[in-house]
């Protein structure tokens, strides 16, 4: 009996089909394999490109994570940026209130992300978002490109499945343009890295923001009605409805509750003609918001109508109010919170104070191990000098570099450089540099945690750090604080410009030098006399030198003269020295009689000064209406010149002439308040013969 061909099986047919199988199989398996490993790189790539410091990206994300509680907190988008002064809140109710609103156009699910991250029991949490939050369930591009700067925070407050989500949701192009980026991106952004948060604390400490007088309308304002720009032509915001990513949300909200939190709703501040004239999306919409926050337990502070502003009180858009309009929306909050219980007979905390010293805190936290070039020997390093940034690290503390120097923020910075590991033990590490006040003030010089020195700094005294017994070949970090001054002010608070930063020293140039004959004659400095009378008619005024040498400038006969009649060209005496006015300026210095001597004798004169800003230029020399051409530099501050002169002559008169003289006063360069023109300071003048 034969079998039929229908219901025999070949075997050579099973195992070519077992083998497809198999085939087909690992294939499959490959390529499900190989999509994870790709999707996988790609997600680990943008993570690794988001930046992730303990320096927040924003100054909200500032306000949000390191205020300490308990706090009011407002949180949507720009309406409550601009119509909550929460200053004036805080200070009515006793407690501290911050502003974190930032943008309507961010995602509501991880503005609930960060709130669940970084609030703690016992603070009140007001939410006036914005009509698009409760309908909007997609992440607008902006949001989402934005994933690499000011979002950064919020991507990284996500949980890791939420990250991958959010990375594979990236287009390539994004991400090729941002690895581009971050080979090409300047080292020296990550120098003092907080210096903008530090900008927003000095002018907006509690996070919020007003306008004196509305701008005029923002791009696309003036071409639509408030309802169209709020929510959309009518064929849109007629079908709205609650967002299915809502109820969720305010989930999340009720169990952040339950942690200790007070948590409000408020209407978003409408300000214009035409504002929630629709009833469509007021009636029916509205109610749908209304039940979703109410079912879950939550309360509204206020009526839609009582966020309606009129059209004098809209700034660049309908969700922005002028300062006026902030003051009366500020002022019903305050009256909703107080009938909620929230008052206190506390004291709000010092936002801006408290900024001032944890945002250094949060930078010198983020340092890390560096590797520097080291400074070159006797070769000054300007900060306008492009080769500067390599050599020395403005770590923490600084404003950005600007044309004639770096300033400080604050009473307290660092910077790190690198010593040679040739450096002789005598050379010192000579900073220069000027004070804010005009005046100098002592610093204390703090290397790796150990206190080096406590001087006098400013203009004509620079900072000079001994390197004898220092770490060579490796970073030094450098801690400058003042220890005598008050809290800094900005040349905006003082009235000279409209600068609001604080500043407090500005350091010009670093060196690493030997030790100089200048160092010899530390004590040559010109003091003043009280007791000479200036004439009105010469403009000369008798100052009597202190003894300058403990041994001879030359290796010769020597004597030293010990008074000098300063005429034209001067300003008043200071402390440390005499500022020339501009490009010339005379004085008269004495001879010594000696009777028993030749006529004419040979001089050496012998200058100590520094260049306003340090901008050095020739100097010419005139003796006695007579050209001596120019002086010669001779390191420290030196400048030197010989000449002869009858020893009977009793005094001889010297003229300085400058180059290049830049008469421009530490005022117009908003240095400081000074509005003299200066060129040249004149600390000490020395008179030998041979």
């Amino acid at each position: 009996m034969t079998k039929s061909s229908e219901t025999t099986t070949n075997p050579k047919t099973a195992a070519l089909t077992g083998k497809t199988i198999k085939h087909l199989s690992k294939f499959v398996a490959c390529l499900i394999g190989t999509t994870v490993m790709c999707l996988s790189a790609y997600a680990f790539t943008v993570d690794s490109l988001v930046p992730d410091s303990k320096i927040p990206a924003t100054y909200k994300w500032f306000l949000l994570k390191e205020v300490p509680g308990p706090r009011i907190i407002f949180e949507s988008g720009s309406n409550s940026h601009h119509a909550i002064d929460t200053q004036t809140l805080g200070d009515e109710l006793g407690m501290t209130a911050i502003n974190i609103a930032d943008n309507a156009g961010y995602a509501l699910e991880d503005k609930i992300s960060r709130l669940e991250a970084f609030t703690r029991p016992g603070d009140v949490i007001v939410l006036p978002l914005e009509w698009s939050f409760y309908s909007r369930e997609k992440l607008t591009d902006a949001y989402v490109e934005s994933i690499f700067s000011e979002t950064r925070d919020y991507y990284r407050t996500l949980s890791l499945p939420n990250r991958v989500k959010r990375a594979l949701s990236l287009p390539p192009e994004i991400i090729i343009s941002e690895l581009k980026d971050s080979f090409s991106r300047p080292a020296q952004e990550t120098e003092s890295p907080s210096h903008e948060l530090f900008g927003t604390a000095l002018t907006l400490p509690s996070g919020h923001f007003a306008r004196t007088a509305s701008i005029g309308p923002g791009f696309g304002v003036a071409e639509q009605s408030c309802d169209d720009y709020i929510l959309g032509k009518p064929n849109v915001r007629n079908k709205l409805k609650l967002g299915k990513n809502v109820k969720p949300a305010i989930a999340r909200l009720k169990k952040l509750q339950a942690r200790g939190v007070d948590i409000y709703f408020a209407w978003p501040v409408l300000a214009g003609d035409g504002c929630m004239s629709d009833p469509a999306y007021v009636r029916d919409f509205k109610g749908e918001i209304e039940h979703a926050v109410t079912e879950a337990g939550f309360e509204f502070l206020g009526t839609p109508s009582q966020s309606l502003y009129s059209q004098d009180m809209q700034d660049d858009t309908p969700y922005h109010l002028i300062a006026e309009g902030t003051n009366i929306h500020t002022q019903q909050m305050i009256g909703f919170l107080k009938g909620q219980g929230h008052s206190a007979a506390g004291e709000p905390l010092d936002i801006k104070t408290f900024a001032r010293h944890r945002l250094l805190e949060l930078e010198l936290a983020e340092v890390a191990p560096l590797k520097q070039p080291a400074l070159p020997l006797e070769e000054e390093i300007r900060m306008e000098d492009p080769d500067f940034r390599s050599h020395a690290e403005f770590t923490a503390g600084w404003w950005a570099f600007e044309p004639y120097g770096r300033w400080m923020r604050d009473n307290r910075a660092m910077l790190r450089v690198t010593l040679p590991a040739e450096t002789p033990e005598e050379y010192v590490l000579r900073i220069q540099g000027i004070t804010k006040s005009g005046r100098p003030e002592r610093v204390n010089v703090s290397i790796n945690g150990e206190v080096i020195s406590s001087v006098m700094f400013g203009g004509s005294a620079p900072l000079l750090v001994p390197t004898t017994n220092l770490p060579k070949g490796v970073a030094l970090s450098i801690f400058l604080s003042l220890p005598e001054a008050g809290t800094p002010q900005s040349p905006l608070e003082s009235g000279e410009n409209e600068d609001a930063r604080s500043m407090t020293l500005l350091l010009q140039s670093l060196e690493l030098t030997a030790l100089g004959v200048s160092k010899s004659i530390a004590s040559g400095v010109v003091e003043s006399a009280p007791d000479q009378i200036v004439s009105a008619q010469e403009q000369e005024v008798m100052t009597p030198m202190a003894t300058i040498i403990n041994e001879p400038l030359v290796k010769a006969k020597s004597q030293t003269f010990s008074s000098v009649k300063f005429g034209k060209g001067w300003w008043d005496q200071e402390a440390f020295g005499r500022w020339m006015k501009d490009g010339e300026a005379v004085f008269k210095i004495d001879l010594a009689d000696d009777q028993a001597g030749a006529e004419t004798r040979r001089y050496t004169l012998i200058l100590q000064g520094d260049f306003f800003m340090g901008r050095r230029q020739v100097v010419s020399l005139m003796i006695d209406g007579k050209e001596m051409g120019a002086l010669k530099e001779s390191g420290e501050g030196l400048l030197t010149a010989s000449f002869e002169a009858s020893s009977r002559a009793g005094a001889v008169s010297v003229k300085l002439r400058l180059s290049n003289p830049s008469e421009r006063s530490p005022k117009a360069l908003g240095i400081s308040s000074d509005e003299r023109a200066l060129t040249y300071f004149l600390k000490s003048v020395a008179l030998t013969s041979v």
